[in-house]
């Protein structure tokens, strides 16, 4: 089962109007070039579509080059990040990147004793923090936020956490950490089902990013119903 119209239509035009590009961007063929200060260049491929959301000092750099991009692979990340770094002002680029979505429809929840954190949990919370290296905190780690952070616990110890920032009142964006000690049993998996259950009960959508080089992340969202909705790059502009 597929994403719901409605889903992508919501989705569509959501990102239509970050990447500063009209509302049928994300349903026509080739590319279009929005306005978008987003930190750098942004590149979304939607089926056969491709929309590109730039600063505007690189708006014009960006439409003339725009069938360049559109005639690449978006699949061969030298080639994407060959085109991102030859505009002025481009240090790096990020990419490829699983943007996923799950609806009521195509939801498939885990059921188990993942449980919403309260404070009497934040002993255990900063126990559990410690164990996780910076960078993988800063790409996955959530604020512990009680009656909203959700954990697991294997016998008495926080071996997963899972939370969310809402995008714009619309999104929730999910964010996963599972201790190094305990990963390969499907925790993660258990307590990102048990926050999209929460995302959904506040009326909003769940929305998955995480890197292609990492298919264990990627496998782990679609097994829970999240359906890939774009393949994104960014080109980072330097400080």
């Amino acid at each position: 089962m597929s994403l719901s119209s409605r889903t992508l239509w919501t989705l569509r035009r959501y990102w239509a109007d970050r990447l500063g590009v009209s509302p049928n961007a994300f349903e026509r063929s080739g590319g279009t070039v929005g306005s978008a200060e987003e930190g750098g260049i942004q590149l979304f491929a939607h089926g056969d579509s491709l929309v590109i959301g730039t600063p505007d000092p690189l708006l014009d750099a960006a439409e003339d080059r725009s069938e360049t991009v559109v005639s690449l692979n978006t699949e061969d990340e030298d080639a994407v990040h060959g085109w991102l770094t030859r505009f002025d002002g481009i240090e790096q680029a990020i990419g490829p990147t699983f943007y996923g979505y799950a609806d009521r429809e195509t939801f498939t929840p885990v059921e188990s004793d993942a449980r919403v954190l309260t404070a009497a949990d934040s002993a255990a919370y900063q126990a559990f923090q410690r164990s996780i290296p910076d960078s993988e905190w800063e790409q996955g780690g959530t604020q512990f936020t009680p009656g909203e952070t959700v954990g697991l616990f294997v016998d008495g110890e926080l071996v997963a956490v899972a939370g969310f920032d809402v995008w714009e009142g619309l999104l929730a964006h999910l964010a996963v950490v599972t201790h190094p000690n305990h990963r390969g049993h499907g925790y993660g998996q258990i307590v990102v089902s048990q926050a999209t259950e929460r995302a959904f009960a506040d009326g909003l959508l769940p929305q998955y990013r995480t890197s292609d080089a990492w298919p264990w992340s990627v496998a782990l969202a679609q097994e829970l119903g999240f359906h890939r909705f774009a393949t994104a790059y960014l080109g980072v502009c330097q400080n």
